[in-house]
C-alpha cells in the first residue's frame, strides 16, 4: 500500500507541517532532498551553522524551515530548522535542526523529521518509498572524567545510558569524520561515553539541599556523587553528555547511519584534589562548540559523493 501524506501524518506531532504555513509548496519544497540530519541543542546554532556553511564551506543556505523566533504564532517548540544545499548536482541537502537539552528531544527531532521528509514527498506527488534519510549526525558539547584538552572534539565510540545499556555508532561514519576533522585541524579523541537522564543528579554534580540537613547526610550525598563518577570510569567511559545514547539506538532502529562528537568544555576530575569537581570553560565553549559540526557537514558531502558514485 502506497504511503502518503495522512500515513506520515500520524508521526508528526511537534514540528509544524508545511501546512502549519502561508506557502506550504515551497516549505515541502525545503524538505523534500533532505538526506542528512544534523542535530545542535542550542535553539540558536542551526542559524549559525547554515551562516558557517556558508561563510566557510562555500554551501549555499536554502532558507529557514522553522524558527521559534519568526514563526511563534505557528509552532511555540525548540525544534529550529534550517536547510543547507551540499553543493551537489545529485541535490542533497541537509537539515540542521535543534533539539535542546537530553535524549527525548533528539528523539522527537529524529523521527518526525524523517517523517516530514516522507510527507513533503508524498505532497509534492513524488515518489515518497524511495526516500531515505542516510546519516545523522549529532554535534554538541561534553565533559570529560579523563584528561582530555578544552575545546578538544570528543567522538563517541560507544555510548551508554544510565543502566549502562550501550549503543553503537555507525563505524563508516565516524571513521569519515575523524578523517574530515583532521583535514581541518580539529583535535580529536576518542572514547565511550554515558548519556545521562539527568544533568546535576546524573553526572555526579552535588547540590547542597535547602533547609537545616544534618552535615553527615550531606556528605554523604556529596560521596555518592562522586562514587557515581568513579563507576563511569571504572567502565572505561570518558565522555559524559546527554543524547549520545538516544541518537544511535533511534538511528540503529531505523536502519539510519549515526555518528555523535561534541567540544570538550568540562573536565571533571581535579589531579590535585584526587576528585570530581563542577567544571565547566565558557571560553572553550565559546571558541569550539562549532568545531564538530564542521567535522559532520564535511563528512556528510564526502559520504554522498561516494553514495552517487556507487549507483
Amino acid at each position: 500500500m502506497k504511503r502518503g501524506t495522512d500515513y506520515w501524518s500520524e508521526y508528526i506531532v511537534h514540528i509544524p507541517l508545511p501546512t502549519a504555513f502561508p506557502d506550504p509548496e515551497h516549505h515541502a519544497k525545503l524538505l523534500a532532498n533532505v538526506r542528512y540530519l544534523l542535530l545542535v541543542g542550542s535553539l540558536m546554532r542551526p542559524r549559525r551553522l547554515a551562516n558557517l556553511c556558508e561563510s566557510k564551506f562555500g554551501l549555499k543556505k536554502l532558507g529557514t524551515y522553522f524558527n521559534i523566533v519568526d514563526h511563534y504564532e505557528i509552532c511555540d517548540r525548540e525544534y529550529c530548522v534550517e536547510i543547507v544545499d551540499l553543493g551537489l548536482e545529485s541535490g542533497e541537502t541537509m537539515a540542521i535542526v535543534s533539539h535542546g537539552i537530553g535524549g527525548s528531544g533528539a528523539e522527537i527531532v529524529i523521527k518526525e523529521m524523517r517523517a516530514l521528509i516522507h510527507w513533503s514527498n508524498a505532497f509534492l506527488g513524488n515518489d515518497e518509498e524511495k526516500v531515505q534519510l542516510r546519516c545523522v549526525g549529532r554535534s554538541g558539547t561534553r565533559g570529560t572524567l579523563g584528561d582530555v584538552p578544552y575545546g578538544t572534539v570528543g567522538v563517541s565510540t560507544a555510548s551508554y545510558n544510565d543502566e549502562f545499556d550501550v549503543a553503537l555508532p555507525d563505524a563508516n561514519l565516524n571513521q569519515r569524520i575523524l578523517d574530515c576533522a583532521k583535514r581541518l585541524d580539529i583535535p580529536t579523541a576518542l572514547g565511550s561515553g554515558v548519556s545521562t537522564n539527568y544533568f546535576w543528579l546524573g553526572q555526579g554534580r552535588h547540590v547542597p539541599a535547602e533547609g537545616r540537613i544534618a552535615q553527615h547526610i550531606e556528605d554523604e550525598r556529596a560521596q555518592a556523587a562522586q562514587d557515581k563518577l568513579w563507576r563511569f570510569v571504572e567502565r572505561g567511559i570518558i565522555f559524559a553528555e546527554m543524547e549520545d545514547y538516544t541518537v544511535h539506538s533511534i538511528c540503529r532502529s531505523l536502519g539510519i547511519s549515526s555518528a555523535s562528537v561534541g567540544c570538550v568544555i568540562a573536565r571533571r576530575y581535579d589531579v590535585e584534589r584526587g576528585e570530581f569537581i563542577i567544571d565547566y570553560d565558557r571560553s572553550a565553549k565559546e571558541k569550539a562548540e562549532l568545531l564538530p559540526a564542521q567535522a559532520i557537514v564535511t563528512a556528510f558531502v564526502d559520504h554522498a559523493k561516494d553514495f552517487n558514485a556507487k549507483k
